[in-house]
């Protein structure tokens, strides 16, 4: 088993679902791999068309530890609204099955998932905007 970082690059989003009647939506988003959890800054008065160009690293390594290869190697992306005086509102989510990019990463040091644009998935499955992200793997030297 090789043990490596992962690092999440959040870019921003275009298109998001409205959830508030008055002003723009305060989106962020919260990025899960493993038991590993980071939230985002709030883009505050961004809107629909958020960006936030914030990186996060993760543990990961590869293989995994055994059981469902489709949830240890799920990276999952939870974008919200931030509200001040009710429960922040759910505006869809996103996942990014990181398995092969590990596998590369180990086989040569490092990979790179280059930045790309995910569809965000609303509660009821249907689709609404999209989330730019990148992904890349480094393992450490070894020597």
């Amino acid at each position: 088993m090789t043990e490596g970082t992962m690092e999440v690059i959040l870019c921003g989003a275009h298109g998001l679902l409205r959830t508030d009647i008055f002003g723009r939506i305060d989106p962020y988003v919260v990025i899960e791999y493993g038991n590993e959890e980071h939230t985002s800054k709030i883009a505050k008065g961004q809107g629909s068309n958020p960006g936030w160009n914030e990186r996060f690293k993760f543990k990961a390594q590869y293989p995994a530890d055994s059981g469902d290869d489709q949830r240890k190697y799920r990276l999952f992306l939870r974008l919200m609204d931030h509200d001040t005086f009710t429960r922040d509102d759910y505006l869809g989510h996103t996942t990014i099955y990181v398995k092969e990019l590990l596998e590369l990463g180990v086989e040569n040091g490092k990979a790179e998932l280059g930045t790309h644009k995910y569809r965000v998935i609303l509660k009821d499955g249907s689709y609404h905007g999209e989330i730019q992200v990148g992904v890349n793997f480094s393992v450490p030297k070894r020597g």
